[in-house]
Formats: C-alpha cells, sequence, structure tokens
C-alpha cells in the first residue's frame, strides 16, 4: 500500500508541474509586472494526503513525502521521496515517524521536520489530494486510455470511499473514474505492482500529451481554478511564472525519482526506517539540495 500511494502521488505531483506551465502562461497574461525571483533551482516540499480535501484533513498523516529540486535552467526534476516511517525530530514532541508532523502541526511543521532532518533549507511546500486529481481531468475534458481489464472494487472506509466500476477498453474517463483507475490494486494478473503502475504510467504519458498541446492553453484558467482550490501551498505567484517555462518544457526523460537510503530497525518494538546520513549528505549533494 505505502509503494503505492509513493506511485500514485508522484503521478499527481508530474501532474501538477504540467498543469503548472499552463498555469504559469495564464498569470503571466494577465499581469506582466510582477517579477520572478531570480533562480536556477527551485526546492520545495510536496505532501501527499490519502484524504479528499487536503484543506480538511485535520489530524491525518501524510502518506507521501517527496522534496523536489526543479532546475529551471535545464528544465530537470529531481524528487526524493522520504519514506513515511522515517525516525525524525518534530519540534515540540518526542522524536518519531516523520508523517505525525502533519497530524501535529501540518504541512508548516512537517517541513520544518524535513529541513531538520536532511539539513536543509527549502522554502515551500505543496500539499495535494485526490480532488485535484478529478478538478484537473475534468478540466482537461478527461483522459483517453485502454483499461487493461474490468475493474471492480469497493471500499465504503477509504477517504474517499472505493466504487470502482470501469469496464474494459479504450476509453475516456473522467474525473472519478479517472481517480479510481489510478488507484485500482486488485485484478492485475500478475498481483504485481508492475502492471498498475504501467496502468499509471499510460494514463499519463495519455494526460502529459493533451497538458503538451497548445490548444490546451484555452483551459488554463480552469486549472488554475483548481490549483487555488485542490493544493495547499505557499507558492508565490513569481514563482509560479518560473515554472511556467519550465514546467511547459518538462519531459519525462528529464524526471529523476529517487528513495532517501536508510534501514528499517525497530525501537522500543515499532518499526521505523533509519536514515543513512553519509549516503544521504551525498545524495542531497548529487541532486544540488541545499
Amino acid at each position: 500500500m505505502k509503494s503505492f500511494f509513493k506511485a500514485f502521488f508522484t503521478t499527481i505531483f508530474i501532474v501538477v508541474i504540467l498543469g503548472a506551465g499552463l498555469i504559469g502562461l495564464y498569470l503571466y497574461s494577465l499581469s506582466k509586472n510582477e517579477d520572478a525571483k531570480n533562480l536556477n533551482d527551485f526546492q520545495f516540499l510536496v505532501l501527499g494526503v490519502d484524504s479528499l480535501d487536503s484543506k480538511k484533513a485535520e489530524n491525518t498523516r501524510s502518506d507521501t513525502i517527496m522534496v523536489v529540486n526543479f532546475n529551471l535552467e535545464n528544465n530537470f526534476l529531481n524528487i526524493i521521496s522520504i519514506p513515511r516511517d522515517t525516525y525524525a525530530e518534530i519540534q515540540g514532541y518526542k522524536k518519531q515517524k516523520i508523517n505525525h508532523s502533519y497530524a501535529y502541526g501540518g504541512s508548516e511543521l512537517t517541513l520544518d521536520s524535513v529541513n531538520k532532518l536532511l539539513g536543509t533549507d527549502i522554502k515551500y511546500y505543496m500539499t495535494i489530494d485526490y480532488k485535484f486529481v478529478m478538478d484537473i481531468v475534468n478540466a482537461m475534458g478527461g483522459v483517453e486510455v485502454n483499461v487493461p481489464l474490468d475493474m471492480d472494487y469497493d471500499d465504503p472506509t477509504a477517504d474517499p470511499p472505493l466504487s470502482i466500476h470501469i469496464k474494459e477498453g479504450q476509453q475516456v474517463l473522467k474525473g472519478q473514474d479517472a481517480v479510481g483507475f489510478l488507484r485500482f490494486r486488485k485484478g492485475y494478473k500478475s498481483g504485481s505492482d508492475l502492471e498498475r503502475l504501467g496502468s499509471q504510467q499510460a494514463f499519463l504519458a495519455a494526460l502529459f500529451s493533451q497538458m503538451k498541446n497548445p490548444k490546451t492553453l484555452v483551459k488554463a484558467p480552469l486549472l488554475y481554478k483548481a490549483y487555488l482550490s485542490d493544493t495547499q501551498n505557499n507558492i508565490p505567484k513569481s514563482l509560479l511564472l518560473k515554472l511556467a517555462v519550465s514546467g511547459s518544457r518538462l519531459s519525462m526523460e528529464n524526471v529523476k525519482a529517487t528513495t532517501l537510503p536508510g534501514y528499517p530497525k525497530y525501537i522500543n518494538k515499532t518499526s521505523y526506517f533509519i536514515m543513512d546520513e553519509n549516503q544521504a549528505h551525498e545524495l542531497l549533494k548529487a541532486t544540488n539540495f541545499k
């Protein structure tokens, strides 16, 4: 399940970056007087919340924690995933799993915990949820994708509740069905994540192709509306303008995703992930995090 959320929210995040290009161009068309900050590397924290509405997800632990370095000059995206069970210091609390930070103090406290863990000075964050995908896909008019098998699964206890009923075949998926397609786990013949990840990648490739189409620019106001309503972030418009150029030129070949190095360990009968400080330092240096 944890690997599912990592892959799922990584997919969402790439959609965010692609949408940022269109959103930024839209903002630029509204006002050319706002100066973007002069920087080449834009670094920020991305939190994925297993909820329909991140703005109402109080006392919820973050399912996905990623730090991102977007080189705006070379259009290269480095993503480092931080395991949710990482043993970390949390301001005002005893040392524990880093994903508890979100339940205690939201995005701001999580950002503080991540900076203390990594020794970085990341200033910005973005928290995303399922509704963002629904609204983005609907704004695009749906995504055409081949559904490899009949998908039927119900889980009323999930948030949002799962009610997935999609027939096999080529079709246009919108809103809730698109999220269901991405969340569907059981039923693949191999029983592994590989087929499901392949479906997610096919969906992303189709959405990527649609967003790269110049005609999509007319839908930027709807994407911007989804960005405002479905994400929590402290990213100023000036930086969003910088993302406009790089986001519109981003290719999947320039996206590199890795995981924070470390190892599992039991402490007081609780399983944690312990960061390997030496390897983490080398990784952060290689990916130009500061």
